[in-house]
Parts: C-alpha cells; sequence; structure tokens
C-alpha cells in the first residue's frame, strides 16, 4: 500500500481530444447544471481545502487545457503553497484540438506557457507502439507521436513533465519499452496505474482490458524507466478511497463503485456540505497513510 497525502482532483476540463476505455472521471454535463466552474470558484474551494490540510492539487477533466481560465486556476492553486499538476493529453499545445469526447468542434491552441510555471504536467503514455496506444485512447490517428511532440516542447519549456501510463491486458509486455521512451524523452517521472473498469465511460472492451489478479503486480516488481525517472506503480488497492473530485461544473464527490458516485453538492453553493465531506476524506487518508 502507497503512503498517500490529502489531495484533491480538480476535473475543470469540460472536454477531451480522445475518448479513452479506462476513464475514471465524469465531466461535460455543464450545459444541464450550473455551467462551467469559474476560476474564482476553484480557487476559494482550494483555499478552504488547503487550511483543511490539503496539500495537492491535480488539474483534468476532459483536458484541463480546454478551460479558459486555465492560467488563473494554476496561478491561484500555486499562490496558495499547494502543489499543482496538469493531467492532459497536450494535444491543444500542438494546435487546434479536435474534441472527440463530450463536444464537437475544435479547442483553439494553447500556449506552452499558460500552463504556468510552477505546475508539473503529466501526458499519457499507454504504448510503445501506435497499435497498443489506439486500443486504450481512441479518437486520434497519431497520438503516440503527438505525445512525444508535447514533452519535447515541455521539456523545451522548462516545465517539469512525466508520463502516465494504464497497464492494461493490451500494453502490459510493453511496460520496460514503456519506461525506456520516458527516459529517453526526459521525464521526471512515469506513473503507472492498473486499469479501473468500474469507471463511467462505457465501453464492451473493459472486460478484456481487465488484468487478472496479481498480474499487476506481478508486472510492475522491479519496473526501471532510467536513470532521473522517478517510478511509482498505483494498483487499484493503492487507490482505493483515495480520491476527492471536483468535475468540471463544480460538483464535489467521491467514487462510490461502478461507475457511480456520491455527490456532496457545489463547492460554492453547498460549501459547509462539501468542506465536512472534504475533512472527513482528510482524515481517512490520513488514517490509511498511519
Amino acid at each position: 500500500m502507497l503512503a498517500r497525502e490529502p489531495a484533491v482532483n480538480l476535473a475543470i476540463g469540460p472536454m477531451c481530444p480522445v475518448r479513452c476505455e479506462g476513464c475514471y472521471n465524469h465531466f461535460g454535463n455543464t450545459a444541464g447544471g450550473p455551467g462551467l466552474v469559474t476560476a474564482a470558484e476553484v480557487i476559494g474551494f482550494a483555499g478552504a481545502a488547503r487550511a483543511e490540510g490539503v496539500g495537492q492539487a491535480t488539474l483534468s477533466g476532459g483536458d484541463p487545457l480546454f478551460h479558459p481560465e486555465l492560467t488563473a486556476i494554476t496561478a491561484g492553486l500555486a499562490g496558495l503553497g499547494m502543489r499543482v499538476k496538469v493531467d492532459t493529453v497536450g494535444t491543444a499545445l500542438i494546435g487546434p484540438a479536435r474534441i472527440v469526447y463530450k463536444g464537437r468542434g475544435r479547442a483553439a491552441p494553447v500556449d506552452v506557457a499558460d500552463l504556468g510555471g510552477p505546475a508539473a504536467t503529466l501526458v499519457p503514455l499507454d504504448g510503445a507502439r501506435q497499435e497498443t496506444v489506439e486500443a486504450f485512447r481512441r479518437g486520434r490517428g497519431n497520438l503516440l507521436a503527438e505525445t512525444r511532440a508535447v514533452a519535447g516542447l515541455l521539456r523545451g519549456a522548462g516545465i517539469p513533465f512525466g508520463y502516465n501510463t494504464v497497464a492494461s491486458t493490451a500494453n502490459l509486455p510493453e511496460l520496460p519499452a514503456i519506461g525506456a521512451l520516458a527516459a529517453e524523452d526526459g521525464a521526471a517521472e512515469w506513473q503507472v496505474f492498473e486499469y479501473d473498469p468500474g469507471g463511467p465511460n462505457p465501453s464492451a472492451r473493459k472486460p478484456r482490458l481487465r488484468l487478472g489478479p496479481g498480474e499487476f503486480a506481478a508486472a510492475t516488481a522491479g519496473l526501471k524507466a532510467g536513470p532521473g525517472v522517478r517510478v511509482t506503480c498505483k494498483s487499484l488497492d493503492d487507490r482505493d478511497g483515495a480520491y476527492f473530485l471536483v468535475d468540471d461544473s463544480g460538483q464535489a464527490w467521491k467514487p462510490a463503485g461502478a461507475g457511480l458516485r456520491r455527490v456532496f453538492g457545489h463547492i460554492t453553493s453547498d460549501r459547509p456540505a462539501v468542506m465536512a465531506a472534504l475533512a472527513q476524506h482528510v482524515a481517512d487518508v490520513r488514517a490509511a497513510a498511519v
């Protein structure tokens, strides 16, 4: 069991340039609710979370690059003294991004400087071959090359970056080769997650991608990427109960199994209820780390 620290996942991105088999998040339904969460709302909630002992915020989505106030959000979180991570496909950093999931059309390109200096950026790398990547993330026919191009942009801008890999039956034999790419591309960290078939994205392929008992542990035991790359492997058990999330409409929630979620309310209009749930989450995380 990995040691945990209190953190929040802020899914500010309302749409995505890929459709992933293992998407664990709920997003893209702001049209029927209060609208897209604002920078002021995110930072206000984060300030209260910081006072509760939360030290890290991960920006996700969808893709956080698609939020119009991304720079203000990353700067505001950093100003609170929080460690900031940006989980992004990164497509918008290399040009206009076609929206594949939860929307249509194209999103405007994002300058790499708009990520904000303090934010570490994590991009997905789920295979050492394009065919393997497409088995998990659909919608872009050249995603492997694009991902490595994004890594080059981040490296050139001096932004610390890492790769995220979701380990499934599709890519398990390629993990050593993926780690070699992470080292070759100058990644500071490589996170490997066991595939979770319980996410809300419907897919008939979930049973075929799910790993059997012990497969993840066996494949990641002693897994290395190369000098200078920090490797962290997270099983389903490691992540159980670890996440407190906010969706792109500002609703705070935690997973409730099989694609379901327990919603605590809006981070602004329902702040007392949300903070009570967050306080319990922080206490649970700290107790699990003992």
